[in-house]
């Protein structure tokens, strides 16, 4: 090949190269003048922040004798009405010892049971190592949700399901020697306890807790449904009298009292009852609540709303007054950009009795969805709505679509441009 013909291929080449970047660079341009998102599924809740205080129906137990107690149930724990609370000792040292003697009564108690109940032959080694598994993953749960006296109990009943393992399949014999260690230290203890001073029993059954923080008495919880948004603003705490023991709530049922906006109070009134409740700090997970009462001077004042809830844990047992999270609605599709949002015609092609098309057009709302180079407008079903986005039904009911078709998972949706309409071509 002659160098002529060779400088005039590599000439040739080199024009080509610079034409296909300089349209690249009109292409790109003009593409860039349509910016694109991907239309990609979430989840998210409709939720109302605000701040509450929790009202619960609870009794304070008062100790008027002088001494140290020792508890005799533990926080959270269910009592009877006329149970016993505490016992009542002269000094410190001798209610440790019994506290720790109380604590060594159970371990003892919990292993004679378990020795009868391989005895008996009354439990199969499938519930057993089910029932280990089981507790086990209550237990990390509890722990995560920092529900530490559910913990507790979840690790005694672990500790007994693994012992009872133990004998079920002959790793041990049986448990005499520590029954009989553990008597010999309860023994010990007791011998060395002075005598009790007292007892303190409760006059209502319920849940205790030692824990109490002078808003016990903040509203009167049988009047509840009457709560008012002056009385919320007036709530104020006292101090605990130094003779307190403890208090029993007595009532399943307790209440979450917030003040929201009129809006926020709009969208709850025409809400199903069922929500839920995300507490800051007493509990890392909603639990279950329902709508009791929204009471509200005007339409165009903020209200009170009420919420009952029955379920119980022990971290909660201590939240009065912190930030909160109502749940309304979780609502599942593909997010859109608020921007992408346009009105626009989209066709119907109907056929009558002898196959003879008919088309109708119809004003909609949808986005302009880019395939390829071709522009295309798809109608939307709004789920659920932000500021700044909103979430799209993916398969809305038969009839929300005039022509059927809506957007895909991944469409290239145009959130920005100019003279957008449906069969558009980006050259």
């Amino acid at each position: 090949m002659d160098k002529l013909l060779f400088k005039r291929i590599l000439v040739a080449a080199l024009t080509l190269l610079a034409l296909v970047y300089v349209a690249y660079l009109l292409i790109s341009a003009n593409f860039n003048m349509y910016p694109t998102e991907n239309a990609v599924q979430a989840t998210v809740t409709d939720r109302i922040l605000t701040n509450a205080y929790i009202i619960r129906d609870e009794h304070i137990i008062e100790n008027n004798s002088e001494g140290v107690l020792s508890y005799s149930v533990s926080n959270g724990e269910a009592v009877n009405a006329g149970g016993e609370i505490a016992k009542i000792y002269s000094n410190e040292e001798d209610a440790v010892a019994n506290t720790r003697a109380d604590s060594l009564v159970k371990k003892k108690e919990a292993l004679e049971s378990i020795q009868k109940t391989v005895v008996s032959g009354t439990m199969s080694i499938d519930i057993i190592n089910n029932a280990i598994k089981s507790k086990l993953i209550t237990m990390l749960d509890d722990t995560n949700n920092r529900s530490l006296t559910n913990a507790k109990s979840d690790a005694d009943v672990l500790l007994n399901s693994i012992n009872l393992r133990q004998l079920y399949t002959g790793k041990v014999t049986d448990f005499s020697s520590e029954i009989a260690s553990l008597q010999s230290e309860i023994d010990s203890l007791k011998n060395a306890t002075g005598n009790t001073k007292g007892v303190i029993r409760t006059d209502y059954a319920g849940y205790f807790t030692e824990f109490c923080d002078g808003y016990e008495n903040i509203y009167d919880y049988d009047k509840i449904k009457r709560l008012s948004l002056d009385d919320l603003h007036n709530f104020s705490r006292a101090s605990v009298p130094e003779n307190t023991a403890g208090k029993v709530i007595g009532n399943v049922k307790w209440y979450v009292a917030c003040e929201v906006s009129p809006d926020d109070a709009s969208a709850l009134n025409i809400w199903d009852s069922a929500v839920t409740v995300l507490f800051s700090e007493a509990s890392s997970e909603p639990i279950p609540a329902e709508i009791y009462r929204i009471n509200q001077a005007s339409k165009d004042s903020n209200a009170v709303v009420i919420l009952r809830c029955d379920y119980m844990e022990d971290g909660l047992l201590e939240a009065r007054q912190e930030p909160i999270e109502i749940g309304m609605g979780t609502y599942t599709g593909l997010r859109v950009s608020k921007r992408a949002i346009h009105d626009d015609y989209v066709t119907k092609t109907t056929y009558d009795d002898n196959d003879n098309p008919h088309k109708e057009e119809k004003k909609v709302q949808g986005v302009y969805v880019l395939y390829g180079s071709e522009v295309q407008f798809k109608q939307i079903s709004i789920l659920y709505a932000d500021s700044d986005y909103v979430i799209c039904d993916t398969n809305p009911a038969e009839g929300i679509l005039f022509n059927g078709e809506t957007i895909s998972l991944y469409d290239k949706v145009i959130v920005k441009g100019d003279d957008l309409y449906d069969g558009k071509v980006i050259h």
